[in-house]
């Protein structure tokens, strides 16, 4: 049942993709659009294809950005939550300091973190967790404080150490909310990494879109802007894969109420 599951919603991404590109070309003669100003799907995907090499390797680059912000936020909000569950006093100061950061404008933002760090590869992590670590806090607070009373009596009655306790009680639960805020978080994270290689020049798909844009080279301009978009279904994916995976080997990772 959940085999069949996964294939019609494979299949139903994939006509929603077809029907996007319908839409698309549709678009284009109905508005009568010069290619000049938006290339047909067509043309895009054979600017992809003749550019494939080099398209592959700027969005690894991006990948790099996103995965290790992601990486990063992914340890800072796990200890924030963890603080949070465990010193319950320090929850409204490290919340709202969280949502101020997670309010921050990223273009705004990202010139600032360029002077700082650099045009390398921090920019691109720092604009990550900016945008990204509220997100993860959220939802590794709520993984958190989904242990079932009866384990956390558990762990009380046997007076199991606090780093026992998070090790054996808490990450376990935590996991589950972890990628519950990855498939939020994933999308984002690549979002602020384009971003970053936009403002920053860092090699990437953003650094892309510049030299394209830059070169009034429209088909790689929009064929950067498809395999951001792709970039993007990938990091939302992943997460539910993983889940899957773990819930194939026997391993419950939804969220129950506390």
């Amino acid at each position: 049942m959940r085999r069949q599951s996964g294939w019609v919603t494979f299949g139903c991404s994939f006509v929603v993709l077809v029907l996007l590109g319908l839409a698309w070309q549709v678009t284009i003669w109905i508005k009568h659009i010069p290619a000049y100003s938006v290339p047909s799907p067509v043309e895009t995907a054979q600017t992809i294809g003749h550019n494939l090499s080099m398209i592959v390797t700027r969005c690894l680059w991006t990948l790099e950005g996103a995965a290790l912000g992601l990486a990063v936020s992914m340890v800072i909000a796990l200890l924030l939550a963890l603080i949070v569950v465990r010193w319950p006093v320090f929850s409204r100061p490290v919340t709202a300091y969280a949502l101020v950061i997670r309010t921050l404008p990223i273009v705004g933002v990202a010139p600032l973190v360029t002077l700082i760090a650099g045009r390398g590869l921090m920019t691109s992590v720092v604009c990550v967790v900016i945008v990204t670590v509220f997100t993860l806090f959220v939802a590794a607070v709520q993984g958190l404080r989904s242990v079932p009373g009866p384990v956390n009596d558990l762990s009380a009655l046997y007076r199991s150490s606090l780093p026992r306790t998070v090790v054996w009680t808490w990450l376990p639960s935590a996991v589950g909310g972890l990628l519950v805020g990855l498939r939020i978080s994933g999308p984002l994270s690549v979002l602020a990494a384009v971003l970053a290689e936009w403002l920053s020049g860092r090699t990437g798909v953003g650094s892309l879109m510049t030299m394209a844009q830059a070169d009034r080279d429209v088909n790689l301009l929009w064929a950067a802007t498809v395999a951001a978009a792709c970039i993007g279904l990938v990091a939302y994916a992943v997460p539910g894969l993983l889940a899957a995976l773990a819930d194939r080997r026997g391993l419950s990772l939804e969220i129950g109420e506390s």
